[in-house]
């Protein structure tokens, strides 16, 4: 589920303190002399008003005084608990761990019969929701992809109702289009409270939560803002995450593209914490770099000093912070896309992120792929076990054993080799670390090949307890009834 962070723990640092204090002082004055423009949020905007914003409404513009945001930062807890269906997966964002968790809304799944890409559908999220939930590296449950099979004016309903009965680990909830957006978190709040038995429980133990995404640069979509508030009084937390490329929707220096995420990740917070003081708020640094030679998000290996990057400015002010991991610009599964999810998590977990985001896809999110939802758990097992540091006492320095033995001799049939191999040792469950001619005798398969045996293995043994058949009955009745109060969408 995650790693406890420890002393042993190396670490990686791309700022001096100095450097930090840059990109806040920075990211203020964007904040006061820019500000951010909100789309469809004049209420929005009186609040930010009343609570010492300077707002220009014709232009639905609101300055952010350094004051303001500084006492917004003061107010936002520190710790955070992600709610799972089972208790035993409830993952607490503390500082101290290290959790993993999937891409999300993926709109194509890599077949896992022919391996050619295809629109996913409600089966492609139930199998890969499983195969999540059976995997230990990951944190979270569902919605790595979408069911695209289903109407667009309903198909969260469905994705958060597949989500629930495939996994018992926590799963948010989204909600699109924009239009529908408050209407369908209505009836999100009403799968949620069917699945936790009341809304007394399901305030105590919130599953699903609200949060909202900037629009880079700059920029909020308002409804999306105004649900988020919504859910925050009701007692879920939050999560403000900015998406901005850099060259298209932010500067292309790493450090520009930092001041300007920091500054609408700032905003948000501010505006979340103006409205509910107090409300649990992470953030998300999800930042990315255009390619100048495609057009297309290019996934390099910079971006990987930028997700580090972020950690620290998020670490700065004690946010609960996820960044991107698992990117990888590769279309199908094998070397490229393995380096370039290794080097791409490995900066931010050393940086100490809260959460690494982004497993089991390929092209930047574009399409999920059972195959690199089990190689990218690998990863995660490989990368904790990285960072675990080396531990220096008198029973791992082995003086005595090295004595023992002397010149000459070996150490396999030591007890100190007993004692101590299982936690000095990676043990992987895929890699093939056999000689030739055993790799032969075994088939002579490709890892590609290995994890799909495993993800097939695991679609036909595991099988996550299902909610019970009223809740489930209740869930199916609450899906029919908005697609049927509705309006349909063609967006």
């Amino acid at each position: 589920m995650g790693f406890e962070k420890h002393g042993l723990m190396p670490s990686f640092r791309v700022f001096s303190e100095d450097a930090l204090e840059a990109i806040h002082l920075a990211s203020l004055e964007v904040l006061e002399k820019t500000g951010v423009r909100i789309v469809h949020g004049e209420r929005i905007l009186k609040m930010l008003k009343d609570n010492g914003c300077t707002v220009d409404f014709e232009k639905g513009l609101a300055l952010f005084p350094s004051y303001v945001v500084e006492e917004a930062v003061k107010k936002t807890p520190k710790t955070i608990v992600m709610y799972g269906r089972n208790p035993k997966y409830d993952r607490k964002l503390d500082g101290r761990h290290i959790y993993f968790t999937t891409d999300t809304e993926t709109p194509n799944t890599v077949d896992l019969s022919t391996g050619e890409w295809r629109p996913s559908t409600l089966d492609d999220l139930e199998k890969l929701t499983r195969v999540t939930d059976a995997l230990e590296s990951y944190a979270a449950g569902g919605h790595l992809t979408t069911a695209l099979d289903k109407p667009n004016n309903v198909r969260c309903l469905y994705d958060y109702a597949a989500a629930l009965n495939n996994t018992e680990k926590p799963c948010g909830w989204s909600v699109y289009p924009p239009q529908l957006a408050m209407q369908l978190t209505d009836y999100q709040f009403e799968i949620a409270t069917a699945v936790a038995g009341s809304e007394k429980k399901l305030k105590k133990r919130p599953i699903g939560g609200g949060g909202f995404c900037t629009e880079s640069p700059l920029k909020f979509e308002g409804r999306y803002v105004e649900i988020a508030l919504k859910l925050a009084k009701l007692g879920f937390p939050c999560v403000v995450e900015s998406f901005p490329l850099g060259g298209a929707t932010a500067p292309v220096t790493l450090a520009g593209s930092l001041v300007m995420t920091n500054a609408e990740v700032l905003s948000g917070v501010c505006t979340v914490q103006l409205a509910s003081p107090g409300t649990s708020t992470s953030v998300g640094y999800q930042m990315g770099n255009l390619d100048m030679k495609t057009g297309l998000w290019g996934q390099g290996p910079e971006e990987s000093l930028l997700y580090a990057g972020a950690v620290e400015v998020a670490r700065y002010y004690g946010f609960r912070v996820n960044v991107i991991g698992f990117n990888t610009a590769s279309k199908m599964s094998g070397a490229q896309a393995s380096y370039e999810k290794a080097m791409s998590t490995l900066l931010p977990v050393l940086a100490g992120a809260d959460e690494v985001y982004g497993a089991g896809s390929l092209e930047g999110g574009m399409v999920a792929s059972f195959e690199e939802l089990v190689m990218d758990d690998e990863i995660c097992r490989a990368v904790l076990k990285s960072v675990q540091g080396i531990e220096v006492n008198d029973e791992t320095l082995a003086v005595d054993v090295i004595n023992k033995v002397g010149s000459g001799g070996h150490f396999l049939a030591e007890k100190h080799t007993l004692n101590h191999f299982k936690e000095s040792l990676f043990f992987s469950e895929l890699t093939d670390r056999q000689s030739y001619d055993g790799w032969k005798k075994a088939g002579g398969k490709s890892m590609v090949k290995r994890a799909r045996e495993k993800a097939e293995e695991i679609l036909k043994e595991h099988w996550p307890k299902p909610l019970d058949k009223d809740v489930q009955k209740e869930i199916s009745e609450i899906i029919g009834r908005a697609e049927k109060e509705l309006p349909k969408s063609t967006l």
